[in-house]
């Protein structure tokens, strides 16, 4: 996990444990080379993957044992790839950020059709994977693959709804944030997620996601994710579809402007907020107050010098985006 350290000094029982894993690898990559699929070389493989959920060459091996089954009696063909979701859970559960395990789930799933597994037990699949996803983000709320995969197994279960995606996400938000996936998500799936050619429904719509930013503003000021979003909101909420960028709202004058005395209340109240500052230059500089946007600057360059650098050159482009 991100932040955590860890120490240098290795004991003896680990080098111990890291010797046996590599002699485990060794021999499952010559059992590769030989294309053995066996049972026998199967439990190896099995052994390493758990322990080192990481290595993609084992886990495309795996997919070739699991590929050799097929045509075998259906009963055979559940409990194995069962057993093999079982694997892949375990090791995300001691690794929740391993690509290739992620990776292997998702083929998994794809492939289950292909071998003829039939639609009820595809469907309990699919079920399970979506419960594992809430059990992974309850474990890590902010773990971008646990997101990425709950989105790419809806769609191949044909389930993917941009409207639940969004409510899903309103959850999430709720209990944190500072959650940078769900904030992301929300802007990726928002556009999709309601009747875009009714005018009234948009301005409904951008009057909530405003209310739900100053939650999150006033209760963490700090919160990078929910101004990203903002600004992300103020440009308009542009969406890419259909092979061009188009705006989700129509931003008018009178919406800064109004936006621009929330923010300003708010700097009121936390004089030293970076992010606020620098979405009032933002602000300042869409209305055309660069006179203004400059003396904010110089204020965060005074509360910010860290990023003095950074400030300058922001003072010196007036018509650059903030």
């Amino acid at each position: 996990m991100h932040g955590i350290m860890y120490g240098t000094e290795t004991s003896s029982e680990e080098l111990s444990r890291l010797s046996s894993l590599s002699e485990l690898g060794r021999r499952a990559l010559e059992c590769k080379v030989e294309a053995d699929l066996s049972d026998e070389a199967e439990a190896l493989v099995r052994k390493v993957v758990e322990s080192n959920p990481d290595d993609y060459t084992l886990w495309n091996y795996r997919r070739e044992w699991l590929l050799s089954l097929k045509g075998e009696a259906h009963d055979r063909l559940v409990k194995v790839w069962n057993d093999e979701l079982r694997l892949t859970e375990k090791a995300l559960l001691r690794h929740p950020k391993a690509y290739a395990t992620w990776q292997h789930r998702v083929w998994l799933l794809a492939e289950a059709k292909d071998m003829e597994i039939d639609l009820a037990t595809r469907t309990g699949l699919f079920e399970k994977e979506l419960a594992l996803c809430s059990k992974m983000l309850k474990m890590d709320a902010r773990n971008f693959h646990a997101w990425a995969h709950w989105e790419r197994v809806s769609k191949i279960a044909g389930k993917h709804e941009p409207a639940r995606v969004v409510e899903y996400t309103e959850q999430q938000i709720n209990a944190d944030f500072s959650n940078y996936s769900a904030w992301h998500y929300r802007s990726v799936n928002l556009a999709e997620g309601i009747p875009i050619q009714d005018k009234t429904a948009l301005d409904q719509l951008l009057d909530e996601e405003v209310d739900r930013l100053r939650q999150a503003f006033y209760t963490d000021p700090d919160s990078q994710s929910a101004w990203f979003y903002y600004r992300w909101l103020l440009n308009g909420a542009p969406y890419y579809s259909e092979g061009k960028t188009s705006a989700l709202f129509n931003i008018k004058d009178e919406f800064l402007k109004n936006e621009l005395k929330a923010c300003q209340e708010l700097i009121d109240l936390e004089p030293f907020s970076k992010w606020a500052l620098l979405t009032k230059v933002y602000l300042l500089r869409r209305l055309g107050r660069e006179a203004e946007a400059e003396d904010t600057i110089v204020k965060l360059t005074e509360i910010d010098p860290m990023r003095l650098g950074y400030y300058r050159n922001l003072a010196s482009t007036s018509t650059r985006a903030v």
